[in-house]
């Protein structure tokens, strides 16, 4: 399209020598003719007619430059007839030079009317160039929807070729249910609205859905009548859902904030129950224990469904090890096979190697236990449940999200009722959920992806109605060797008779830490803001606080303590996730911290430690 202009300009130039040409040649002739015959015929004055020839090639000093030429021509004729001087030789040569004139000013304005035009084309082309390469789909339809331009840019975005559009209705690209919208949008073209539409709905030539924003207004005659449309569309499939995963992790940043608001409190309470619970449980027997049994179980349902929502808001460390995925598979065995029920067929089919990863063993526990529990309530009536282990490496250019590498992969896959791809899309979405709302909390799925994706692995779904459902779980395969087994922990030691400070503003939960100490050996004193400055601190061994008071921090108040003894050890407690409160309020990692809710023997155990470094601290 570039070219046009060169070749526009070619054509013209060679037009205005053939003008020139013809117009000398012309001049010349009728000079010939009219030396030769007669001087009665006074036919020395019809070279005026060089100028009138070459007039058209719009060249002012050309047609000057004939028309000096045919003066010439005709002076010296008449002078060579014995007309100087004559009346009739200067009427003729007056007639010359006027219509030498007259035939300038034409040129004059034929010439300008070309550049006029010229700048049009140009402005017209450089125009036709810009919506060609435009991005954007740029699309000219008649008043009743009949596509006249269809650009580059929509041929990308639609599939459809300008051959394959032009002539046909806008509506093959519309969804079928926007026939009527069309219709109304083309009502209000032809009356001289213009239309913005901030999302749109559109099919692609191989019947893909998808957004765009669009912009169209009329097209207007010389006399100002509509006689199109012209519209300029932009595809916002992506600005959508990048304003989705932004809006959804606000929602999930939410969530997090409400957990840890909630969890300080919630995890108080439930240290009372659980331990309340177990100072009880030496004390009554017969149907008695069983209801305090369940009292207990349900005390720790409570306690790991806060854990999962920490987890999932991305608000809960966790220790990781190298661990072999198929002795997670193996001694999960006998605990799935009990969950899902004698009518549901369990085949484990781990690989023979060892499959180590890094990972949490009990973060792979839970996506087992909540993937199991999935694939069970999709089995109603029965069915067959395979977890499968393998080891996949993937090399760079590979379609899967991850890194190149070799990766362990576990594979959970059942012969239920399946999902539609509806639901697919939104399973691991927090509280989404399609049981009902005494079946499942819509959190079970949503934290195995959050535990997935800490551990640098990948999930996917695959699943269709009737069929059946199979997850994928890809975690990195870790070079260092597994791990062994621990056993499990001993008993703290008893204590010896060691003063303990409790600072807590919980008078229930400093009650329950008290009597724990109290009943295991230790002496226990609690710590009130009023008696602070004329508290003696030399007997006292350490101080268990809470991170989090009314009014103050633990850590600050250990500061003003050791301002004043800087050798007292603490042992802090708190509700909310570890890794936030060391952040906020500065706490290091040789500081031991006991999550609530805690059971006396967690308690304890922080006891003896923080104890442990205080003596060896002290021997050194």
């Amino acid at each position: 399209m570039g070219k046009l202009p060169i070749v526009a300009a070619d054509v013209r130039g060679r037009l205005r020598t053939t003008y020139l040409l013809v117009s000398v040649l012309m001049v010349t002739v009728l000079t010939v003719i009219s030396a030769a015959l007669p001087a009665r015929g006074l036919l020395f004055g019809m070279v005026a007619i060089g100028p009138a020839l070459a007039a058209p090639s719009a060249s002012p000093p050309a047609v000057l430059a004939v028309g000096g030429y045919a003066c010439a021509a005709a002076f010296a004729v008449s002078t060579w007839q014995g007309l100087l001087g004559d009346s009739a030789q200067y009427a003729r040569l007056l007639f010359v030079a006027l219509t030498t004139a007259i035939c300038w000013l034409l040129a004059y304005h034929h010439r300008r009317m070309l550049r006029s035009t010229a700048g049009a084309i140009r402005e017209r082309e450089m125009l036709a160039a810009l919506a060609e390469q435009s991005g954007d789909a740029i699309i000219v339809s008649t008043l009743d929807g009949i596509v006249l331009t269809w650009n580059s840019g929509a041929e990308r975005m639609y599939g459809w070729t300008a051959a394959e559009t032009i002539g046909r209705s806008f509506d093959v690209i519309l969804p079928p249910d926007r026939s009527d919208a069309l219709e109304l949008a083309l009502a209000g073209l032809a009356a001289g609205d213009q239309l913005f539409l901030a999302e749109t709905r559109r099919v692609r030539k191989d019947g893909t859905p998808f957004l765009v924003s669009a912009t169209v207004w009329p097209i207007r005659d010389g006399s100002g009548a509509v006689v199109a449309a012209a519209a300029t569309e932009r595809d916002v499939t992506e600005e959508r859902q990048a304003r989705e995963r932004s809006a959804r992790a606000d929602r999930l940043e939410s969530l997090g904030q409400l957990a840890g608001g909630v969890a300080h409190d919630f995890n108080n309470l439930l240290a009372i129950i659980l331990n309340y619970a177990d100072f009880l449980a030496d004390e009554v027997t017969g149907e008695a224990a069983d209801d305090l049994g369940r009292i207990r179980s349900a005390a720790d349902r409570a306690r790991s469904l806060t854990g999962q929502l920490l987890l999932f808001a991305k608000r809960e460390p966790t220790e990781v090890e190298t661990i072999d995925l198929n002795r997670v598979v193996i001694e999960a065995d006998d605990l799935l096979s009990r969950t899902i029920g004698e009518n549901i067929r369990l085949i484990c089919r781990p690989q023979d190697d060892v499959m180590p990863v890094r990972a949490n063993r009990g973060r792979l526990d839970q996506i087992l236990l909540n993937l199991v529990i999935n694939a069970r309530d999709a089995m109603p009536t029965g069915g067959v449940l395979v977890l499968e282990t393998d080891r996949v490496d993937f090399a760079d250019g590979s379609a899967e999200p991850l890194p190149p590498g070799r990766y362990a992969q576990l594979t959970v896959s059942d012969t239920g009722t399946g999902m539609t791809a509806e639901v697919r899309d939104r399973i691991f979405e927090p509280f989404f959920t399609t049981k009902s709302e005494d079946r499942g909390t819509g959190l079970g799925l949503a934290t195995v992806y959050g535990i997935v994706g800490d551990a640098g692995g990948h999930i996917a779904v695959d699943s269709a109605p009737g069929i059946g459902t199979t997850f994928r779980i890809l975690l990195p395969s870790a070079t260092a060797d597994v791990a062994p087994q621990a056993g499990p922990a001993p008993d703290p030691a008893p204590g010896q008779g060691e003063l303990i400070m409790v600072v807590e503003d919980d008078d229930f939960v400093r009650d329950l830490v008290t009597r724990i100490l109290k009943d295991h050996g230790y002496r226990a004193t609690a710590l009130g803001e009023g008696s602070l400055a004329r508290m003696d601190l030399e007997d006292v061994s350490l101080v268990i606080s809470d991170i989090v008071l009314r009014g103050r921090s633990g850590p600050a108040l250990m500061a003003r303590l050791r301002s004043r003894r800087p050798d007292l050890r603490v042992l802090f407690m708190s509700g909310y996730s570890e890794a936030e409160v060391r952040r906020e309020h500065g706490i290091d990692a040789g500081t031991r911290i006991v999550p609530k809710p805690f059971t006396a023997i967690e308690l304890l155990a922080g006891v003896t430690e923080a104890l442990a470094v205080d003596h060896a601290d002290s021997d050194a």
